[in-house]
């Protein structure tokens, strides 16, 4: 069975204070926005989604559970315990279109050892939050050049035609270094 990410759904998450539905039609996704407008939160919710098949129950309620420390609740919210927090995610067949989707919250762990998370989740190990931050420099305003970066940080052999070689050399050399 071959399945895609169709609908990702955030509730009371990091800064998702109200239901977030997010419909994924195509098989790419380009998220940007203003500062605190809830990209990284996202993030991490996949993040915190995938990693949770591998994690006992006790390991991911913490993440929704009001009284424990390490929450990812959002700090907003009054009443925390009419509003729990809540993590879906609804994978399509593509072949028969049958959607299957898997929760997470304080009370319910529905990705423990599920076959289709935990191959997601090899998936999330490999592009990281902290590799995203490698894309641009964020003290000064020059273009962003993340196939150098790219080809630094995997080792990547990547020829260009000629004509294409040279473009950019006037450029100064920008200041990404792998971390």
């Amino acid at each position: 069975m071959k399945s895609r990410l169709h609908r990702l759904e955030i509730r009371n998450f990091k800064a998702f204070r109200e239901p977030f539905t997010l419909e994924l039609e195509g098989r790419h996704l380009l998220v940007y926005g203003s500062n605190g407008s809830g990209k990284s939160s996202l993030y991490w919710a996949l993040y915190t989604f995938l990693q949770s098949a591998n994690k006992p129950t006790p390991g991911v309620a913490k993440y929704f559970d009001p009284a424990d420390p390490q929450n990812l609740l959002n700090i907003h919210e009054k009443d925390p315990a009419t509003k729990p927090g809540e993590i879906a995610l609804t994978l399509r067949d593509i072949a028969t279109k049958n959607d299957t989707t898997y929760r997470i919250s304080q009370t319910v762990h529905g990705t423990r050892q599920q076959p289709a998370i935990l191959k997601g989740d090899l998936a999330s190990d490999f592009i990281t939050y902290r590799f995203f931050f490698g894309f641009s420099d964020f003290r000064t305003r020059r273009r962003s050049t993340s196939g150098r970066y790219l080809r630094k940080r995997f080792s990547l052999s990547v020829s260009r035609p000629p004509e294409v070689a040279n473009a950019g050399s006037d450029v100064e050399r920008d200041s990404v270094r792998p971390t």
